[in-house]
């Protein structure tokens, strides 16, 4: 599975979600290990690891990458509308071992109390193999964010969901023999549940996700691509 082609990016800070607002602290870095998921259940259990870099009072800069060779960078700035709405946008750049991908996204988000908050947004996504890239035929995917996050005490509440509709591809590649590819148009949904607790400079966290390929549209190496529940264990620092 190429992560950020079906999954939605996370900028490393999990307890307040896709991108909605900076790191507090200067640097926060992460870790976390895929504990149950599909992959799993195959063998492949992911660690990913990474870094939120706090370069003014509200830009900052992301860093991330996973053992089965994911590599992404991206920049986020906060924009604070009024006291209680702010608009966070950001941008991302990442590959993989046989392809790459371009992300850029734009989060509204409304604080109802210091505590409780809603948002939404929308993201783009080009993402391609080295095929599709080759061919000109990478795909191109629409992304509608919405959710919301809530802290009590020391423990953090937050879930998101994502729906995807991206346009497929098709084409030839001439390489020796021939060979086609092809990817219909296809949906899927994604939810997304953290809770996390704040331990001094420490928070650790577990990561449910229920990812809805839409059976039978979505497919990778001519095989359909699943419904996937993946338990994630992590925890972040912060500097």
């Amino acid at each position: 599975m190429q992560k950020l082609k079906y999954l939605a990016a996370s900028i490393g800070m999990v307890f307040a979600t896709t991108a909605t607002v900076a790191t507090a602290a200067p640097v926060e870095v992460y870790l976390e290990q895929n504990v149950a998921s599909n992959a799993a259940d195959n063998g492949v259990y992911s660690t990913e690891a990474g870094a939120t870099i706090e370069t003014s009072e509200d830009g900052y800069v992301y860093i991330g990458f996973d053992d089965q060779g994911w590599l992404a960078a991206g920049y986020g700035y906060n924009f604070g509308l009024s006291e209680q709405l702010e608009l966070n946008v950001y941008g991302e750049l990442g590959k993989w071992e046989t392809g790459e991908e371009l992300l850029v996204e734009a989060i509204l988000q409304y604080n109802i109390t210091d505590n409780f908050n809603i948002f939404g947004g929308y993201g783009y996504n080009r993402s391609g193999d080295i095929f599709e890239n080759i061919t000109d035929t990478a795909i191109n995917t629409n992304q509608f964010i919405a959710g919301t996050s809530m802290t009590f005490g020391m423990f953090s509440l937050d879930y998101t969901y994502t729906h995807e509709n991206s346009d497929g591809s098709s084409g030839y590649i001439h390489q020796g023999n021939t060979g086609y590819f092809a990817q219909d148009r296809y949906r899927t949904n994604e939810h997304e549940v953290v809770l996390s607790a704040q331990i001094d400079d420490w928070t650790p966290y577990v990561k449910y996700t229920y990812f809805n390929t839409g059976e039978m549209e979505l497919y990778q190496n001519n095989v359909p691509v699943e419904n996937d529940s993946i338990w994630t264990l992590g925890v972040a620092y912060q500097f």
